[in-house]
């Protein structure tokens, strides 16, 4: 075969609204799903995806190539799932219909989010994007709105944090703290743009991923996953508490500064992030421990280096909090750098001898 048209539906509408599954094989299979989902959702743009499909597939035939067609779904959550599944049925797909090339067709940006999965296993020679084509009335403020209403992706970056404000303003508006709402509402927005700026929400949907993975799997880890979630609650309700009662850090202090309680909340708050981290390590630890991994290795010393950083952090936020105190500042710093290479290098050679161990172990076993 010459060459592979590949029309992707990442969210897998065909699967969901139409009830078919992917992968989809042939011009006359795609044209029996595109109808289906045409019925199903007369306003899906994946139909007309799959008609540029067929029509790239029909003008590749005219000019003499031996193509053929494919419709590939992610999953529903989009992520990791929505890639790891349109990445497994393409690998199927390849053992059947051998070929170097293919053509993307797609109905946006979205999908063309799989190109670094198609390209690690294809050359691709061209991406078809078929924008429907809408009628003028169509695109009225109403049908906007309501499309915008209905599409759960929009929803989530625009209509979430609407809400969330809306709900402080009312809350404070109720409680009659007036002036508390500018503040409210400016940390709401800023932990929301940081949110999504430094790729949170990538982190949060991993560890969702992950702790589901590991309850279906009955991993140890799944109960690792959710201490660190309690203790990471817990370091910031401790980060919080030393910032309430600054008096105690800074008893000589009239008017702190937001470096001063950004330390506060630090010093208070990263021995439980460290712990929140290291509760998720022990439970890879044991889990594949369990498993026989290889990946074993890997996570030995990674306990202590985390106890490390923690300690360096929290040195250095002593040292903020006490500079005005030249030897108490240096004094914490110090002890804190100590500890934390002393630390560092009982993980190094406790990853070592336990690697040795294990290697002799096996080499015993071999020599039986």
């Amino acid at each position: 075969m010459d060459i592979l048209v590949i029309c992707i539906d990442k969210d897998d509408d065909l699967g969901v609204k139409a009830g078919v599954k992917s992968p989809v094989i042939g011009r006359e299979a795609c044209l029996e799903a595109a109808g289906k989902l045409g019925i199903a959702d007369p306003e899906e743009s994946d139909t007309n995806t799959i008609f540029g499909g067929i029509q790239a597939y029909d003008q590749m035939r005219a000019e003499g190539h031996n193509v053929e067609l494919v419709c590939i779904t992610g999953h529903r959550e989009l992520g990791i799932k929505s890639d790891r599944a349109i990445a497994s049925q393409l690998d199927d797909i390849l053992l059947k219909y051998p070929t170097e090339r293919a053509i993307l067709v797609s109905d946006g940006a979205e999908d063309e989010s799989v190109m670094p999965i198609l390209q690690s296993r294809l050359k691709i020679e061209s991406v078809k994007r078929v924008v429907v084509k809408q009628a003028q009335n169509l695109e009225s403020t109403y049908y906007i709105i309501k499309q915008l209403i209905n599409d759960p992706k929009v929803a989530k970056v625009v209509f979430i944090p609407i809400g969330l404000i809306l709900l402080v303003y009312a809350a404070t508006t109720w409680i009659d703290w007036p002036n508390a709402t500018p503040v409210a509402i400016a940390l709401l927005l800023g932990g929301y743009l940081l949110y999504r700026g430094l790729g949170i929400d990538i982190l949060f949907d991993t560890f969702i991923f992950n702790l589901n993975r590991s309850f279906k799997e009955s991993k140890l880890t799944f109960v690792t996953y959710l201490l660190s979630l309690v203790l990471t609650i817990m370091a910031f309700i401790m980060g919080a508490w030393g910032v309430a009662t600054w008096q105690n850090d800074l008893p000589n202090v009239l008017s702190p500064g937001l470096l001063d309680y950004a330390a506060i909340f630090v010093s208070h708050s990263v021995l439980w992030f460290s712990a929140a981290f290291l509760a998720i390590i022990i439970g890879w630890i044991v889990d594949a421990y369990m498993d026989e991994s290889d990946s074993l290795y890997r996570y030995l010393s990674t306990p202590f280096f985390l106890l490390a950083g923690g300690l360096l952090i929290w040195g250095s936020a002593q040292y903020i909090i006490h500079m005005a105190n030249t030897l108490q500042a240096f004094e914490s710093l110090g002890i804190s750098i100590v500890l934390a290479v002393a630390v560092s290098f009982i993980g190094v050679q406790f990853a070592n001898l336990i690697r040795q161990i294990m290697q002799y172990r096996t080499v015993e076993v071999i020599d039986f």
